[in-house]
């Protein structure tokens, strides 16, 4: 036999169903704090997303900035190294240190834990500033010969060879590394200005 309904108010009904309905509030309430905490986590993982993606672009537009004046300092070396070696003329340590500047790679130090965020570019960059500091290494070098009034110009044809080579290198890696400003991509220039060094030395290599 049924039970008459005998709730004649609505405190009577809550009172009655007091269980069952703050079951269903911490239910509902639970769900909500639920899908509020993944949101939460959606939105940090996204947040950290456009961060590292900030970060990869920062990194890669200060190298591409950096790699292009470090190149073209290299091939102004190897310019200048390359005509002291054929000048005929005695070559001092004096005259092969006023013929290289490579300040130290700032960027490129700084930004040694991140270059993984390259990519598959990262190898190239580090090679191409490797190249370049063992070619700086090789002209410092020739700054502690023995005889520093007198120094050999084969040599110094092949520390101005160093020079080139990283410059050559480095003409395959500047296209993939964009500054984001079109003028300071001049890499048709340093490509023609390297082709015409690589040009004098098959020509003429040192003897």
């Amino acid at each position: 036999m049924t039970e008459p309904w005998h709730y004649t108010t609505t405190l009577e009904l809550i009172d009655h169903w007091q269980t069952l309905i703050a079951g269903v509030l911490g239910f509902i309430v639970g769900a909500l704090g639920f899908g509020a905490a993944i949101a939460a986590v959606v939105f940090t993982l996204r947040t950290e997303q456009r961060k590292k993606e900030r970060e990869l672009e920062a990194v890669r537009s200060s190298l591409a900035v950096e790699l292009r004046q470090s190149t073209a300092q290299a091939l102004s070396a190897a310019e200048l190294l390359r005509k002291l070696a054929f000048s005929g003329e005695p070559i001092t340590a004096r005259m092969v240190e006023s013929s290289f500047y490579l300040p130290p790679p700032v960027i490129f130090q700084a930004s040694a834990d991140k270059i993984g965020l390259l990519g598959q570019d990262a190898m190239d960059v580090v090679i191409v500033y490797n190249l370049i500091d063992l070619a700086r290494n090789g002209a410092e070098r020739l700054l502690t010969s023995r005889t520093p009034d007198d120094i050999s110009a084969k040599s110094v044809g092949s520390t101005a060879q160093a020079f080139l080579t990283a410059c050559v290198y480095a003409t395959s890696v500047l296209p993939v590394l964009k500054t984001g400003v079109a003028k300071h991509e001049q890499d048709a220039k340093i490509t023609e200005k390297v082709q015409t060094e690589r040009a004098f030395w098959q020509k003429r290599p040192p003897k």
